[in-house]
């Protein structure tokens, strides 16, 4: 008995020894795929949006031992098409690839590109290490402090567009606000209370022209909850909903938004569930005018 307990206390070390090995050595995702042993492919993600988890790698270990490769803060995904946009991770990983296992990866990001479309499962993207020290720093926040949100996208792009941080708005004030005082030390600028009445920087101002609809969804559990307004080209207008932890059940999700500021023909709405695009609707605009138009004429 005491052999055989003997004989598990070795295994149980080496196993731990073979494991610290593993993981004292990690390489950087283009340096595994570079030596051959790593082989996949970087893809866009249509199931979700470009500020929670925009990538996805398909990894595959072809060769005889363990394989860690390390995702970090900062490190950027470039897509082939240059009109899609640049991601910047928000979560650093570790990846353990045992011999010959191949794995799915959602990476969680944000875009840098705010004029350039969103990405989908069709987006090739090539791996680029971090080599931007203020975003490498903005990227650490938002992963120290779990802000994967469209807050979080708002001061990426406040810091890589310059613009106002007057531009980082946010349902939960205490995310704004910290997101904002963390850009204001970053950067060295400065910001002022927002005006309740201005609808682009404040979540909570009324819409003056309001236009609205609702989504009607089950859970069986208790889910984070986000409707989200895209434009055409996959890009995050507004947030009009967000609540944490709705309960399991039957809910009618109603949201709205002004069209005397957001004037485009074309929006889409998302209902997003954790990190997940659960109904994605389109709202053309102009099609309603003309369907409403064609109703008036009709009874002349």
């Amino acid at each position: 008995m005491r052999n055989q307990h003997y004989f598990t206390f070795l295994f149980f070390c080496c196993f731990i020894l073979l494991n610290q090995v593993v993981f004292s050595n990690p390489v950087k995702l283009h340096e595994a795929l570079k030596s051959k042993k790593i082989t996949g492919v970087i893809h866009g993600n249509s199931s979700s949006t470009h500020y929670l988890e925009p990538v996805v790698l398909e990894l595959a270990n072809i060769s005889n031992e363990a394989v860690s490769i390390s995702i970090e803060d900062g490190d950027l995904f470039i897509p082939a098409d240059s009109d899609k946009q640049n991601i910047v991770v928000t979560a650093s990983q570790l990846l353990v690839l045992q011999p010959k296992e191949k794995r799915a990866v959602k990476v969680k990001g944000m875009c840098i590109e705010p004029s350039d479309g969103s990405g989908n499962d069709g987006t090739i993207y090539t791996f680029k290490p971090v080599n931007n020290d203020t975003l490498q720093k903005l990227s650490q926040f938002i992963h120290q402090k779990g802000y994967q949100s469209s807050a979080a996208q708002y001061a990426v792009w406040s810091l890589v567009s310059d613009r106002d941080i007057n531009s980082i708005y946010s349902s939960d004030s205490t995310e704004e606000n910290e997101l904002k005082k963390f850009m204001a030390s970053l950067t060295g600028k400065t910001f002022t209370i927002k005006s309740k009445k201005d609808y682009k920087t404040n979540y909570y101002a009324p819409p003056k022209e309001k236009v609205g609809g609702n989504f009607e969804y089950s859970f069986t559990k208790p889910q984070d909850i986000q409707i989200a307004m895209f434009d055409k080209n996959g890009i995050l207008v507004r947030e009009l909903f967000n609540q944490k932890k709705v309960p399991a059940g039957t809910h009618k999700l109603n949201f709205e938004y002004d069209s005397s500021v957001y004037t485009d023909d074309v929006y889409y709405f998302k209902l997003i569930v954790g990190d997940e695009v659960m109904v994605n609707r389109k709202w053309d605009v102009q099609v309603m005018r003309d369907s409403f138009k064609q109703k008036l004429q009709n009874r002349e």
